[in-house]
């Protein structure tokens, strides 16, 4: 009976210190996921401010340039 106790005892040690092992881990994961984010929403942002300064230029161009850059967009 003690031994089933002691290896009962052992494996609930076993199971605790899994548990904290991925409480440990989903903290870690969860912190990259909000950093990740964060730097996402910063190149997105690069993106329309690029995109913006693009069409800027566009708008620019001399007629027949500009034209022919919006109709190879459109085709």
């Amino acid at each position: 009976m003690l031994d089933q106790l002691d290896a009962l005892t052992s494996r609930m040690q076993e199971l605790v210190a899994h548990v904290r092992q991925l409480r440990d881990e989903n903290h870690q994961l969860r912190t990259q996921l909000a950093t990740s984010q964060t730097e996402l929403a910063a190149l997105n942002e690069r993106i329309v401010t690029a995109t913006r300064r693009l069409d800027a230029l566009i708008e620019r161009l001399p007629g027949d340039a500009a034209r022919g850059a919006t109709d190879a967009d459109a085709g």
